[in-house]
Protein backbone atom coordinates (compact mmCIF):
# COMPACT_ATOMS: atom_id res chain seq x y z
CA UNK A 1 0.00 0.00 0.00
CA UNK A 2 2.89 2.37 1.25
CA UNK A 3 4.55 1.53 -2.44
CA UNK A 4 1.47 1.99 -4.14
CA UNK A 5 0.93 5.44 -2.71
CA UNK A 6 4.50 6.51 -3.43
CA UNK A 7 4.49 5.36 -7.17
CA UNK A 8 1.47 7.27 -7.18
CA UNK A 9 2.88 10.90 -5.80
CA UNK A 10 5.49 10.19 -8.37
CA UNK A 11 3.55 9.29 -11.62
CA UNK A 12 1.34 12.49 -10.30
CA UNK A 13 4.30 14.96 -10.23
CA UNK A 14 6.32 13.39 -13.47
CA UNK A 15 3.38 13.02 -15.88
CA UNK A 16 1.66 16.64 -15.16
CA UNK A 17 5.45 18.22 -16.46
CA UNK A 18 5.62 16.30 -19.32
CA UNK A 19 1.82 17.06 -20.22
CA UNK A 20 2.69 20.29 -19.62
CA UNK A 21 5.89 20.32 -21.89
CA UNK A 22 3.99 18.81 -24.27
CA UNK A 23 1.13 21.39 -24.61
CA UNK A 24 3.39 23.78 -24.79
CA UNK A 25 4.85 22.67 -27.93
CA UNK A 26 1.35 21.18 -29.44
CA UNK A 27 -1.73 22.98 -30.36
CA UNK A 28 -5.05 21.14 -29.58
CA UNK A 29 -8.40 21.75 -31.25
CA UNK A 30 -11.35 19.69 -31.55
CA UNK A 31 -13.03 17.05 -29.77
CA UNK A 32 -9.74 15.45 -27.82
CA UNK A 33 -9.28 11.86 -26.84
CA UNK A 34 -6.87 10.69 -24.14
CA UNK A 35 -6.60 6.92 -24.85
CA UNK A 36 -5.04 5.70 -21.28
CA UNK A 37 -5.44 8.37 -19.42
CA UNK A 38 -5.09 6.89 -16.26
CA UNK A 39 -6.44 9.62 -13.26
CA UNK A 40 -6.67 12.36 -15.47
CA UNK A 41 -3.44 14.32 -15.83
CA UNK A 42 -4.11 15.45 -19.21
CA UNK A 43 -7.73 16.61 -18.25
CA UNK A 44 -6.49 19.06 -15.81
CA UNK A 45 -5.61 20.49 -18.44
CA UNK A 46 -7.42 20.81 -21.18
CA UNK A 47 -11.19 19.42 -22.13
CA UNK A 48 -10.73 15.98 -23.12
CA UNK A 49 -12.68 12.87 -23.22
CA UNK A 50 -10.77 10.06 -20.76
CA UNK A 51 -10.44 6.74 -22.06
CA UNK A 52 -8.66 4.04 -19.79
CA UNK A 53 -9.37 0.33 -19.05
CA UNK A 54 -9.31 0.72 -14.91
CA UNK A 55 -12.10 2.22 -12.90
CA UNK A 56 -10.13 3.27 -10.08
CA UNK A 57 -8.65 5.80 -12.35
CA UNK A 58 -11.52 7.01 -14.00
CA UNK A 59 -13.46 7.35 -10.84
CA UNK A 60 -10.58 10.32 -9.85
CA UNK A 61 -12.34 13.01 -12.05
CA UNK A 62 -15.44 14.10 -12.81
CA UNK A 63 -15.29 14.40 -16.40
CA UNK A 64 -16.39 12.67 -19.37
CA UNK A 65 -14.90 9.17 -19.07
CA UNK A 66 -14.86 5.76 -21.09
CA UNK A 67 -14.13 2.63 -19.50
CA UNK A 68 -12.64 0.77 -22.29
CA UNK A 69 -9.72 -0.68 -24.03
CA UNK A 70 -7.61 1.45 -26.71
CA UNK A 71 -7.47 -1.85 -28.71
CA UNK A 72 -11.22 -1.52 -29.05
CA UNK A 73 -12.78 2.11 -28.54
CA UNK A 74 -16.26 2.43 -28.79
CA UNK A 75 -16.33 5.68 -30.88
CA UNK A 76 -17.13 6.09 -34.53
CA UNK A 77 -14.93 5.99 -37.24
CA UNK A 78 -13.34 9.52 -37.45
CA UNK A 79 -14.15 11.11 -34.56
CA UNK A 80 -11.62 12.82 -32.56
CA UNK A 81 -9.66 16.13 -34.10
CA UNK A 82 -7.05 14.75 -31.44
CA UNK A 83 -5.58 11.73 -30.02
CA UNK A 84 -3.15 11.57 -27.33
CA UNK A 85 -1.42 8.45 -26.15
CA UNK A 86 0.74 9.39 -23.67
CA UNK A 87 3.08 6.08 -22.05
CA UNK A 88 0.35 3.33 -23.86
CA UNK A 89 1.35 2.63 -27.01
CA UNK A 90 3.57 0.01 -26.04
CA UNK A 91 0.42 -1.97 -24.16
CA UNK A 92 -1.91 -1.46 -26.77
CA UNK A 93 -2.04 -4.67 -29.30
CA UNK A 94 -4.07 -2.63 -31.81
CA UNK A 95 -2.33 0.85 -32.40
CA UNK A 96 -4.07 0.81 -35.65
CA UNK A 97 -7.28 1.81 -32.97
CA UNK A 98 -5.86 5.00 -32.74
CA UNK A 99 -5.65 6.11 -36.55
CA UNK A 100 -9.29 4.63 -37.07
CA UNK A 101 -11.23 6.96 -34.75
CA UNK A 102 -8.87 10.22 -36.26
CA UNK A 103 -10.94 12.68 -37.76
CA UNK A 104 -9.04 13.73 -41.98
CA UNK A 105 -6.39 16.77 -40.98
CA UNK A 106 -6.63 15.20 -37.12
CA UNK A 107 -3.95 15.14 -35.09
CA UNK A 108 -2.25 12.05 -33.08
CA UNK A 109 0.28 12.85 -29.96
CA UNK A 110 2.20 9.55 -29.25
CA UNK A 111 4.99 9.13 -26.57
CA UNK A 112 7.30 6.54 -25.48
CA UNK A 113 9.06 6.27 -22.39
CA UNK A 114 13.41 6.80 -22.95
CA UNK A 115 16.22 7.80 -22.22
CA UNK A 116 19.23 9.35 -23.70
CA UNK A 117 20.65 6.55 -24.83
CA UNK A 118 17.73 5.84 -26.91
CA UNK A 119 15.70 8.36 -27.79
CA UNK A 120 16.38 8.27 -31.46
CA UNK A 121 15.45 4.58 -31.61
CA UNK A 122 12.02 5.20 -29.62
CA UNK A 123 11.06 8.38 -31.75
CA UNK A 124 11.95 5.80 -35.13
CA UNK A 125 10.16 3.25 -33.57
CA UNK A 126 6.77 5.30 -33.05
CA UNK A 127 7.29 6.75 -36.88
CA UNK A 128 7.71 3.22 -38.04
CA UNK A 129 4.23 2.04 -36.02
CA UNK A 130 2.48 4.76 -38.05
CA UNK A 131 3.93 4.37 -41.07
CA UNK A 132 0.27 5.83 -42.68
CA UNK A 133 0.48 9.13 -40.86
CA UNK A 134 2.31 12.27 -41.34
CA UNK A 135 4.92 12.89 -38.86
CA UNK A 136 4.66 16.70 -38.20
CA UNK A 137 7.01 17.30 -35.52
CA UNK A 138 9.17 14.78 -32.71
CA UNK A 139 10.94 16.07 -29.44
CA UNK A 140 11.71 14.98 -26.04
CA UNK A 141 10.65 15.74 -23.05
CA UNK A 142 12.48 15.60 -19.82
CA UNK A 143 11.44 15.60 -16.24
CA UNK A 144 13.21 14.86 -12.88
CA UNK A 145 13.10 11.36 -12.92
CA UNK A 146 11.95 10.57 -16.45
CA UNK A 147 12.15 10.88 -20.46
CA UNK A 148 9.61 10.36 -23.42
CA UNK A 149 10.36 10.55 -26.92
CA UNK A 150 7.07 12.64 -28.52
CA UNK A 151 5.84 12.02 -31.98
CA UNK A 152 2.88 14.43 -33.43
CA UNK A 153 1.32 13.16 -36.92
CA UNK A 154 -1.09 14.25 -38.71
CA UNK A 155 -3.72 12.85 -41.00
CA UNK A 156 -4.44 13.36 -44.32
CA UNK A 157 -8.04 15.95 -45.32
CA UNK A 158 -10.03 15.06 -48.06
Amino acid sequence: MICRKLYTKWMAKTQREKIRQILERVKVSGTTLDVGSGPGFLEERIFAIALDNNPEYLKKFSGPRVLASGDEMPFKSRRFHTVFCIDTIHLLKNPDELVRVLSPKGKLIVTLPCNKWNCERKLKELTDKFHGLIPKESFIVKTESEWDAVMVFATQGP
